[in-house]
Formats: C-alpha cells, sequence, structure tokens
C-alpha cells in the first residue's frame, strides 16, 4: 500500500534579485491577487459597517489631536512655495472616496483630509513614501516635493526609523481643497515578537512579525485537515487580526479557500504566543489590526 505525504510549501515574494522590469510584473500579479481577497472579503468582512466606521472616527481624532494640522506649519508653507496652487484641484477625493477602504462609508463620516506616509532610512531619509490624490501624476509630484523638505523641521530622532511615519498634507474645507499640513508628525510602532527585539527597521520589524507567524502556522497547522480538503496546488490565504494594546492577539478572522481551513488557520494564529511588545503611536501602546496574504502549494509526494 502506498503511503501519501502531504507537503506543504509557503510561497514568500522577495524583490530583491529581480530587474525593475520583472519586479513590475511581479507587482501586478501581486496586486491582482490582493484584489480578489479583498474580495472576498464580501462574504467575510472583518469589521461590520459601524464598527468601521467607529474605528475609523476614532483613529482620526486621535491622529488630528497629535498632527495638529495647520496651513502655516512649517511644511504647509513649503507646499505651498513648491507645489503649484492649481494642481490641487488635481485631487480627486471621489476617488479616494470610492476604494476598497471606504467601501460601504458614509458620506457624512468621510473627513476629507489626505496623508502621506513614509519610513526613514539608515542615512536618515524619507523612503518608501505612499500617498494616494486619486491622481498618480500629482501622486509622484507630491512625494517628489516632499522628499525636498527638510525633516529635521520634523523632529525625528534616530529612534523613529522603527515606525511608519504620516503627516497630512492636504483637506477640504468649504468645497475648496487647501494646503493644511501637519505641525508633528505621528509614529506608528508595529508590535514586536520574540526575536526580533534588536532590529531597528519599520520594515524590519514588520517584516520579521510576518515571518515569524508564518513559520509558525506552517509548523503548527494540521496536516490531516488540510489534506482531508483535498486541495492540491496553490491557495491563497489572508491572515487577519488585532494586536491588542497588551501584546495578546484577538479577534481572528481570516480568508482561506473555505471555512474549515480559516478555523484552523484562525486556531493556529490565536495560539501564537511570541509577541512581546504591542504596537504604539507614538510611544502609546494601542490595537493593531494586522493583515497580509501568503500563498500554500500543497503537492503529494509519494
Amino acid at each position: 500500500m502506498k503511503t501519501t505525504v502531504l507537503f506543504i510549501i509557503i510561497s514568500i515574494f522577495s524583490l530583491t534579485s529581480y530587474s525593475q522590469s520583472q519586479k513590475d510584473s511581479l507587482n501586478k500579479v501581486v496586486r491582482e491577487r490582493v484584489k480578489n481577497i479583498k474580495e472576498d472579503q464580501s462574504d467575510n468582512p472583518y469589521y461590520t459597517k459601524k464598527e468601521k466606521e467607529d474605528e475609523y472616527l476614532n483613529e482620526n481624532n486621535i491622529f488630528q489631536a497629535l498632527a495638529k494640522p495647520s496651513q502655516n506649519s512649517d511644511l504647509a508653507n513649503f507646499f505651498k512655495i513648491h507645489l503649484e496652487k492649481k494642481l490641487l484641484k488635481k485631487i480627486d477625493f471621489t476617488s479616494i472616496k470610492d476604494s476598497y477602504l471606504y467601501d460601504n462609508f458614509s458620506n457624512s463620516k468621510y473627513n476629507y483630509t489626505i496623508r502621506l506616509t513614509f519610513e526613514l532610512s539608515k542615512t536618515g531619509k524619507a523612503t518608501n513614501c505612499r500617498i494616494n490624490t486619486g491622481d498618480k501624476e500629482l501622486d509622484r509630484k507630491v512625494i517628489e516635493v516632499f522628499k525636498k523638505f527638510p525633516l529635521e523641521k520634523l523632529g525625528l530622532k534616530e529612534s523613529d526609523k522603527s515606525g511608519k511615519i504620516s503627516v497630512q498634507l492636504f483637506a477640504k474645507e468649504d468645497k475648496e481643497v487647501v494646503i493644511k499640513a501637519s505641525q508633528f508628525v505621528v509614529i506608528d510602532a508595529p508590535p514586536v515578537v520574540k526575536d526580533c527585539q534588536d532590529l531597528q527597521m519599520y520594515w524590519q520589524l514588520n517584516k520579521c512579525l510576518y515571518d515569524k507567524l508564518h513559520q509558525y502556522i506552517l509548523q503548527n497547522i494540521s496536516l490531516k485537515i488540510l489534506n482531508s480538503q483535498e486541495l492540491r496546488g496553490e491557495i491563497i490565504f489572508s491572515p487577519r487580526f488585532t494586536i491588542n494594546k497588551e501584546g495578546k492577539i484577538t479577534h481572528v478572522n481570516s480568508i482561506a479557500p473555505n471555512k474549515i481551513i480559516k478555523d484552523e488557520i484562525d486556531r493556529v494564529i490565536l495560539s501564537f504566543n511570541e509577541i512581546i511588545k504591542p504596537g504604539k503611536r507614538n510611544n502609546v501602546p494601542k490595537d493593531t489590526y494586522c493583515e497580509t496574504y501568503k500563498t500554500i502549494t500543497i503537492e503529494n509526494l509519494k
């Protein structure tokens, strides 16, 4: 009698050794997969509509209190000089509002502001800058201008390299888009897991968290359950969970090919107990929503 062994590989994408054209091609595949996963959320939402709106309002209130955006901040005055005012007309709040982030979101709750996020490189420069103005050409221009801004005016420290940094740049007031930029930065540091605490860069800490989690899933997922589903080849799953202020995993609600696999992935994630520090916003512990996606290739080895 032949013995069948279930063989599992978790595929992790690394773009380091690829050419730019290969990176663009792989990124296209990644975006398409993420899009498909987002569409699957319609049957398995992480938040109810009310929870999503409440979370958004709470986060925005905290951000505004910390960032204290002003039309006369150093950052705002810099953009008034270096960004043509007519370009503000290209900001498309309708396009932003129609994205999956605000699906079924009440217009009255949306605050019509735009933030830019970035990280600090090892040399203290702004890197991995991201913004959504609803116009890709304008996004590139805004990032180009921001990279010329002297970051010392934001009061950043060496330790801030471990966080994702956010600043508000624009707001809609009295039906007019204006430059209303942060006076202070808001820094979100990711949760820290065991054996990752000596890392200093945000991307390293974030990657280490998800790498450790997926290694744990691979080591602890039930092969018997996976085998019983008779799924072979590549499957995609999306772990979704919250790490609370105490560093505990809560509200696990992953996306997977079926409920049996989802429940098994959720079970394993809930038992992951290697988190030693919760996420923080400006050094204050906070709840951190975590979401990623991975592929598992399941094959029979006879």
